[in-house]
């Protein structure tokens, strides 16, 4: 440690004597910094929380989880790379409003097929105070804007890329067979020597080694991976082969359940995967819905209740006698579909988001939904027909576009929080990391 960097630390220390002391009975109890990123501190005090609020949030049971030694360096090095964006967030002005965070609460209490005083109590019942869990929630909408503003909306999909995709084995392959994975990503430097890129390979050919050997596979995520399902045990979730990220492609069809792949170079690092489950579809046929819409975003210039209001007005102008495809190439704020008149072409219930599918199968041909709201925005749609057959080309066509795009963002986002972090001034001061920096 330099000069600067104790006196740093000394000054932080003095900062937390004032902020973070709490009254216990007649004395007063320091609270331990555990890290320190760019101009900001990580306390012990908020890492117990956001390690109890992580753990209720996900449903882990105290089986299911490593030693707590290991899971503390796991959800804090989460609450570093949250602490980064955040505080990038703030210097670009991100912000959410709090009507976007009680319509995200009224979300997750709907998943739980519960009210949301119920699902207030729910939280409040596993020893959380549902102010601070609010404030996680609008923590993760604030990280999910940023992300959205800085990696999602530069994606693009040429129809060369669709055309070379359609005309690849995952294109070709229209069986329909998912694959629910299990994923450890162990992260390469920056710029890596030979040497260090060997040794973080040897680090990730030993764990495979242990899984192979009837490691929990579930627990070795949750303490190892980088990636961004490590505290879910690296699940992925169910996929088809075109879904997979493209590193996987060539591995997963021929796997057997509970059969452990890795490591799988990419520029990220070592990935080591394991098939879960494996399941094939009963019929080809499904129903197809015809459907055109209007979307508009909130963002720093516009508030999620401003965005409802604004669909709202469009949806009285529609009910009145105006054209909504004219409405929707002046004001959809989704580009494809805005220079159709908001047409969307065929879609199907795995091509479109879960609330939206929910709205829309409720709708009859030609009939306009109310505005609602899902991670895109709020929106408005129109039922303009239904189908039920094997997939068309034109489906094909849309699946193949959601598919790539989906890729691109995924790998894009990767990279882009790998740099984050790597920019981020950080100091790791949890139990004998007390000198690692970074």
């Amino acid at each position: 440690m330099n000069i600067m960097q104790f006196y740093r630390k000394l000054m932080l220390v003095a900062l937390l004597s004032c902020t973070f002391v709490q009254p216990i009975g007649a004395k007063q109890a320091l609270d331990r910094i555990v890290a320190i990123v760019n101009n900001d501190v990580i306390s012990q005090s908020e890492l117990d929380k956001y390690l109890k609020m992580v753990t209720v949030d996900m449903g882990l049971s105290s089986d299911s989880l490593p030693p707590k030694s290991v899971l503390q360096q796991q959800v804090l090095n989460r609450m570093i790379l949250d602490r980064a964006q955040l505080q990038l967030a703030e210097q670009l002005g991100v912000e959410v409003d709090s009507f976007a965070v009680s319509q995200t609460l009224q979300h997750l209490a709907n998943q739980q097929h519960t009210s949301l005083e119920n699902y207030k109590k729910h939280i409040e019942a596993k020893g959380l105070k549902f102010d601070e869990y609010r404030e996680l929630v609008k923590k993760d909408l604030i990280i999910q804007s940023l992300q959205d503003r800085e990696v999602n909306q530069d994606i693009s999909v040429t129809k060369t890329e669709i055309e070379n995709y359609l005309s690849s084995p995952a294109g070709q392959d229209q069986s329909g067979t998912e694959y629910k994975l299990s994923h450890i990503l162990i992260l390469t430097p920056e710029t890596p020597t030979p040497e260090a890129l060997k040794k973080v390979q040897d680090q990730a050919q030993e764990l495979v080694t242990k899984l192979k050997n009837g490691a929990d596979f579930n627990q070795v995520a949750m303490s190892k991976s980088a990636g961004r399902q490590a505290l879910k045990g690296g699940d992925l979730g169910w996929r088809t082969s075109g879904e997979l990220p493209t590193v996987f492609v060539p591995y997963v069809p021929p796997m057997q359940v509970g059969e452990v792949v890795g490591p799988i170079r990419s520029t990220s690092g070592f990935h080591i995967i394991k098939l879960q489950e494996k399941r094939i579809p009963s019929e080809a046929a499904r129903t197809e819905t015809h459907v055109r819409q209007i979307l508009i975003k909130s963002d720093t210039n516009t508030s999620s209740e401003e965005a409802r209001a604004i669909l709202a007005d469009i949806h009285k102008q529609i009910n009145t006698g105006a054209d909504f495809a004219k409405l929707a190439q002046q004001k959809s704020q989704e580009r494809r579909s805005a220079e159709k008149g908001g047409d969307m072409g065929w879609v199907t219930e795995k091509t479109v988001l879960p609330k939206f599918y929910q709205t829309m199968v409720k709708l009859r041909n030609n009939e306009i939904s109310e505005p609602f709201m899902t991670e895109e925005g709020w929106h408005l749609i129109q039922v303009l027909n239904r189908r039920t057959q094997l997939t068309s080309s034109e489906a094909t066509w849309n699946k193949a576009r959601e598919i790539i795009a989906t890729r691109k963002t995924n790998e894009a986002l990767e990279a882009w929080m790998k740099r984050v972090r790597d920019e981020s001034r950080v100091e790791v001061l949890l139990a004998d990391d007390s000198n690692k920096t970074s």
